[in-house]
């Protein structure tokens, strides 16, 4: 009877926890919401099932058929969740590539609010600009064209941004035709190959984002890659951390 009463206590546990995981991928990151909330409530949704059905198909379980759906269903959360560890770890490491002295940064493009950055863009821009103050000599990438529903290019607003801030016209290249992440550092390159600059880059965007950047980066024959990571805020992290998982899935297949 103890033991009952501990897995009960125990299951209970697990199912508010459970409960807890789907709800913040459905709305702790609100109003943002992309693939990342979608898969995430998918997977934490489905572990809140087999939870909460777990006693009720116990004879199911118990049948070949049963065994054989258990085992699959097993092997698929462990190399998934394996593979999303595997992904997670490289993903902190490539923020933790920080340069000695970089080259020149390159500033990966996102949402601009009306003119200005959002706040994803300039926490991107202010790890660029913190670069560009310790090293007077380095010129900066600012990449990204215009979207639909923006007024100007991602990079001439990313321009204006650092501008108002004190950073010389000069140092600043401007890549407004871009649409991704691969466009933002192949557009780069194809400028500042142009202008003779070496193709070691140091990459500021969101930390969730370096690893797969860096990946692109190097595709596209990069040189050495560091990074100078922005930090995402709490509620919206695990969104896009697991957004990043799809993404750099479809990098590794489709090579973009």
């Amino acid at each position: 009877m103890a033991d009952t009463a501990k897995h009960k206590k125990a299951r209970i546990i697990l199912i508010v926890i459970e409960i807890l995981a789907v709800l913040l991928f459905l709305f702790g990151s609100v109003p943002v919401f992309n693939s990342g909330n979608i898969a995430g409530a998918a997977v934490t949704g489905s572990i809140f099932l087999i939870t909460l059905f777990w006693n009720k198909t116990a004879k199911f379980r118990r049948s070949r058929a049963g065994k054989a759906v258990t085992a699959a269903v097993a092997a698929f959360y462990i190399l998934g969740f394996g593979f999303a560890g595997f992904l997670s770890f490289n993903m902190v490491r490539a923020c933790l590539n920080r340069p000695e002295k970089p080259n020149m940064v390159v500033v990966l493009g996102c949402q601009l609010w009306g003119e200005d950055p959002s706040p994803m863009l300039k926490k991107r821009l202010d790890k660029a600009y913190e670069l560009l103050v310790r090293y007077p000599d380095i010129p900066v990438v600012v990449t990204g064209g215009q979207g639909d529903d923006e007024i100007i290019s991602e990079g001439e607003g990313m321009k204006r941004y650092l501008v108002k801030r004190g950073i010389s016209e000069d140092r600043i290249i401007v890549e407004d035709k871009s649409t991704s992440t691969y466009e933002n550092i192949r557009n780069a390159f194809d400028i500042t190959d142009k202008m003779g600059l070496s193709r070691d880059i140091t990459i500021a965007t969101s930390e969730y984002h370096v690893y797969r950047a860096s990946l692109m980066a190097k595709a596209q024959g990069a040189g050495e890659v560091t990074s100078a990571p922005s930090f995402t805020d709490i509620n919206l992290l695990p969104a896009y951390w697991v957004r990043e998982w799809l993404g750099i899935s479809h990098f590794h297949v489709f090579g973009t």
